[in-house]
């Protein structure tokens, strides 16, 4: 298939249903505060609305617009649609799409690629939505069951170990870039967490660990072969 035809059939499409369906979620989320609104009067005061706002675009606005760039070579263009719009992207979605395109040992970014990673965001989306109601179930139990201490620990604990996780898959593929990847952030974590907000630490992280793998990669380049 030529680029024209491939923007015609694909590329087109694709951002067509992608910015339909990411529309029309936008609108029904706030479904149900309307109906709390409408039904119940029940809606907080603007200035405290305002306030949340601000917060939340101040403490994680950087992240709209890291995400879609550093996630987009991995996930490609349906697949990034798919994955902000189902959300779970770092846990679920990333890890899926970059497994499946080592396993199918396609070049990352490549038309291949994009296929098994929308392929791969699909069945992790399947997977995700059926486990995630046996899980409201059984978890809903075991929580009215455990005792406090183990419930706090599986709150405090679990991200840390799926990231943790997903940093080893990754350090086998790379593991000259994990010394600054796992550096940077501990040593601001150590000398620097009353001085530099915690998410700013993300950035100098991402930052530090690109511009490592830039220079890793220009280093290869210039080695004799």
């Amino acid at each position: 298939m030529d680029n024209t035809n491939y923007v015609q059939q694909w590329v087109n499409p694709v951002h067509k249903i992608g910015r339909v369906t990411l529309l029309t979620a936008c609108v029904t989320t706030t479904f149900p505060i309307l109906y709390l609104y409408l039904v119940h009067g029940i809606f907080p005061p603007v200035d405290w609305l305002w306030n949340d706002v601000l917060l939340i675009v101040a403490s994680f606005g950087f992240i709209w617009l890291i995400e879609p760039i550093s996630f987009y070579p991995a996930l490609g263009l349906s697949g990034t649609y798919l994955a902000f719009l189902t959300g779970n992207i770092g846990t679920t979605k990333l890890p899926a799409a970059a497994i499946a395109q080592d396993l199918a040992k396609v070049e990352p970014g490549s038309r291949e690629a994009e296929v098994v990673s929308t392929l791969a965001i699909i069945g992790a989306t399947t997977t995700t939505t059926a486990f995630i109601c046996v899980g409201v179930i059984c978890g809903s139990f075991l929580l009215s069951v455990l005792p406090g201490p183990a419930v706090d620990a599986l709150k405090s604990y679990t991200v840390p170990a799926v990231f943790g996780a997903l940093m080893v898959t990754f350090a086998i593929k790379y593991p000259k870039v994990i010394p600054v990847a796992i550096g940077v952030p501990l040593l601001l974590k150590l000398f620097a967490a009353n001085v530099i907000p915690g998410y700013w630490h993300i950035i100098f992280a991402i930052v530090a660990t690109v511009a490592a793998a830039f220079v890793l990669y220009r280093s290869d380049i210039k080695q004799p072969t």
